[in-house]
């Protein structure tokens, strides 16, 4: 989930047929008032230094993300005319879990299910994990989950970004209630904001996004950043991102990253190990404010922002959009990866999809 000017994603595997999928990542802006609070503020179990091993296995740094996708399907010309987005019913769960403005967000697919957060607006909101599989939606961490977006990492682990403790952590697919372990937590001795979005890179790299959207008061970092952790190293700020970083993503070959923000978005490129050799570049194509991102097989890429999923070619020209309320992220499932799922906040809190002619990533 890589290339300089070739954005295709990643999209393979096989999962059930049609459960619906959910966001990923987080606009969270409109996140103003409301929400519960729980004690978001302590600091992580990880210090500044360490992803760690950051979950890359010698076999994801082997695979590499391209072979995610089917063979010929970088090929593929993905057609938009006639596809319209449509509600995944019973979204969100109205069990009064949050009251007042609701977040669906960091949508991954993942052992044949939909898994993705839903939280409410304020500072250090109460959050759950849900699952949508084909006997519908479940909750698989509830309440102390605290987590903002989701992705899998290199090895198949499920790395969360988490407003509850500033981190970005690792959950137990056997026992997703139980607690996160910490892959990193705290920067110049402090814990991050609220880490939104997060994409990992197949040698064990991550990026994540850390804005203010469901930080508690007052900040605990003075800048809302965007982050380069390589493995087993300390944190780096990435330089000028737009403006409260949000959506981040890795082109198929790895060697471009693409941050969004409320003004926009912004390339980099990468060496083969993941550092950035240039940048930022502005991507012309969109503006104004931006959520999550998500990537398909055929080096397209899907931006979410302004009731809109916006479509881009490999060149960063805009193919079309989709209309879609409230969209703040989007992932792709399905037995063959083809089925595009989108997350939502506000009165339309909830998921929508549509089946393409194009398979792409998982988050």
């Amino acid at each position: 989930m890589r290339s300089v000017l070739v954005l295709a994603l990643v999209g393979l595997g096989a999962c059930d047929a049609d459960p619906p999928a959910q966001d990923a990542g987080a606009r969270d802006g409109g996140s103003s008032d409301g929400g519960a609070s729980d004690g978001g503020a302590s600091d992580g179990g990880a210090s500044d230094g360490g992803a760690g091993d950051g979950g890359s296995s010698d076999a994801g740094a082997d695979a590499g993300v391209e072979e995610l996708c089917p063979p010929g399907s970088g090929a593929l010309t993905l057609e938009l005319s006639g596809v319209t987005l449509e509600r995944v019913p019973g979204l969100p769960l109205d069990d009064g879990f949050v009251s007042g403005f609701a977040i669906v967000e960091g949508p991954v697919w993942a052992r044949g299910a939909l898994y993705f957060s839903h939280f409410g607006g304020g500072p250090t909101p109460a959050s759950r994990i849900l699952r949508l599989d084909p006997s519908g939606v479940v909750s698989v961490a509830a309440g102390d989950a605290g987590v903002n977006g989701l992705a899998l990492g290199p090895d198949g682990r499920l790395y969360g970004g988490r407003h509850m403790d500033g981190s970005v952590s690792v959950f137990d697919w056997d026992d997703l209630a139980a607690a996160p372990s910490p892959v990193v937590a705290r920067y110049e001795g402090a814990r991050f904001n609220s880490p939104n979005d997060l994409v990992l890179h197949s040698n064990g790299t991550l990026y994540f996004s850390d804005p203010g959207w469901q930080a508690p008061s007052p900040a605990p970092q003075a800048a809302e950043r965007a982050y380069r952790v390589p493995p087993g190293g300390a944190p780096e700020p990435i330089a000028g991102t737009p403006s409260r970083p949000n959506g981040i993503a890795l082109s198929l070959d790895e060697r471009a990253l693409f941050v969004t923000g409320t003004n926009g978005m912004r390339r980099y490129v990468l060496d083969a190990s993941g550092a950035i050799v240039e940048g930022p570049l502005d991507v012309a194509a969109v503006s104004g404010g931006l959520d999550g991102l998500g990537r398909d097989c055929a080096g397209n890429l899907y931006v979410t922002g302004g009731e809109r999923v916006r479509v881009l070619g490999p060149d960063l020209t805009l193919l079309g959009e989709l209309a879609a309320p409230g969209a703040t992220n989007v992932a792709f499932g399905g037995d063959d990866r083809r089925t595009l799922y989108v997350t939502a906040l506000g009165a339309g809190a909830g998921l929508l999809r549509a089946r393409l002619n194009v398979p792409g990533l998982p988050d």
